[in-house]
């Protein structure tokens, strides 16, 4: 008997891999801020492919996207679909949404369907796609989506903490001199590259110049003022008893660098799976630009006053825009609790 993983409206979105037509990995947890229509199609339905690309070719409202998904490896597609095609090798995520059944990957039992997502990437309504209508509709669902999350006619409020007054001006003025002393260069992002947690230099994905804390005194003074100001409210407000700190890091987001970091997670590689919570303290407000915000559940941005931290779990889709007048300077540590480092010595163990 052939069975099916089914999901249901409100289920949350299964991350998987998938691959880019270059061979390049993607995750499924990339699509979180906007309405999105996975649209999973064999490449030898050519009607089908025709119509998504006509669709796809008169364009879409900004608030959505959508993600052709084909069984197997990369294949040549029409120009419209090759930019938005994903290929699912090992049809794993064919398999985790209900397309392909649980046990093989037989074409004979591939099932077509459009699964639409709302921004929090939480699943809308699933469409088998057996006529051109039946996408077109899909489509027309898709455009019809809100920006942004909802709950009782009002806009889903990230699950987040800010807390003002974590650091004294004195403590600021200090970690941004001490950021100063010299040139900073650019610092990369995490990758996973065969199996292995490595950073990586996109300037298009993130531009931050970053100076690492060394100072045993300075560190102390750090430790201590996370330790009465912010751990308290966390294991309030999300019951973690946090017990470990990861870097003693200050960066900058500068005007002149067109500073800024795309939507990105800060716990999906081996090498960084331990982090339970980021902490942002800004240490200045002078300048304009350089919001955090979390897409998943709206555009709005929060700034923090100088000393005020932003609070948030790792796993949560999150973004700095852009600064554009003046430097952001903001201390940026991750905290995790003791199992938390449990994950974080066996991946040392295994990759050193």
């Amino acid at each position: 008997m052939v069975r099916y993983t089914l999901m249901s409206p409100g289920d949350s979105m299964p991350v998987t891999r998938l691959r880019d037509a270059a061979g390049a990995e993607r995750w499924t947890d990339c699509f979180g801020g906007k309405a999105l229509a996975m649209v999973f199609l064999l490449p030898t339905d050519l009607s089908m492919i025709e119509r998504l690309c006509d669709v796809v070719a008169h364009g879409l409202p900004t608030h959505a996207y959508v993600a052709l998904i084909i069984p197997g490896n990369p294949c040549p597609l029409p120009a419209p679909l090759s930019r938005i095609a994903l290929f699912d090798v090992d049809h794993m995520v064919s398999k985790r949404f209900g397309v392909f059944p649980k046990s093989d990957g037989d074409a004979r039992h591939f099932r077509q369907q459009v699964m639409l997502f709302d921004p929090m990437s939480r699943l809308v309504e699933a469409t088998r796609l057996k006529t051109s209508a039946d996408l077109e509709n899909a489509m027309a669902h898709l455009a019809a989506q809100p920006a942004q999350a909802s709950f009782g006619n009002r806009p889903v409020q990230p699950p987040i903490l800010t807390l003002p007054r974590v650091f004294s001006a004195e403590l600021c003025a200090t970690l941004i001199a001490s950021h100063r002393r010299d040139t900073r260069t650019m610092s990369g992002v995490m990758r996973c590259v065969n199996g292995r947690t490595i950073g990586v230099h996109d300037t298009d994905f993130k531009r931050r110049r970053d100076y690492l804390i060394t100072d045993a005194a300075l560190i102390a003074r750090i430790q201590g003022r996370i330790r009465t100001a912010v751990l308290p409210e966390l294991q309030k407000a999300f019951g973690i008893a946090a017990t470990r700190m990861e870097r003693y890091l200050v960066g900058s987001y500068s005007a002149n660098d067109v500073g800024h970091f795309a939507p990105h997670r800060d716990n999906t590689t081996p090498g960084t799976a331990h982090r339970r919570f980021a902490i942002s303290i800004n240490l200045n407000d002078d300048f304009d630009g350089g919001v955090v915000s979390f897409p998943e559940y709206g555009p709005e941005g929060i700034k923090a006053p100088a000393g005020g931290a932003v609070v948030f779990g790792c796993g949560l889709l999150h973004a700095v825009s852009p600064v554009t007048r003046g430097t952001r300077y903001t201390f940026l540590p991750f905290v995790y609790d003791e199992a938390g480092a449990q994950i974080r010595q066996a991946n040392l163990a295994r990759h050193g």
